[in-house]
């Protein structure tokens, strides 16, 4: 069955007991992600839902910065320089080899 984007969800609930989430998703998108993550269902209904435990350590809710780091100048510069030496590096180490 094909749902629409508003119907398409992933519901989180804690189980302090067991000390799990269980996650009901009938988003593909978020089932995607659940398999990259590396989690398994334990459940599908027949119309592709996906029902998962997993360990509370397993989830973290953390928010994305939106702001670049900041650099001045001379710390840039010292970047630059430490970059410069470790390709110098790399350069002599392949040249060596050869």
């Amino acid at each position: 069955m094909n749902y629409t984007a508003i119907e398409r969800e992933a519901v989180l609930t804690y189980d302090e007991e067991s000390n799990q989430y269980h996650i009901f998703c009938s988003s593909g998108k978020e089932q995607t992600r659940m398999r990259k993550a590396g989690f398994e269902a334990y459940k599908e209904d027949a119309e592709g839902n996906k029902y998962y435990r997993v360990e509370r350590n397993q989830i973290s809710f953390r928010a994305k910065s939106d702001s670049k780091r900041v650099l001045s100048p001379e710390r840039r510069a010292a970047l630059a320089a430490n970059l410069a030496k470790g390709r110098a590096n790399k350069k002599k180490l392949e040249e060596e080899k050869s």
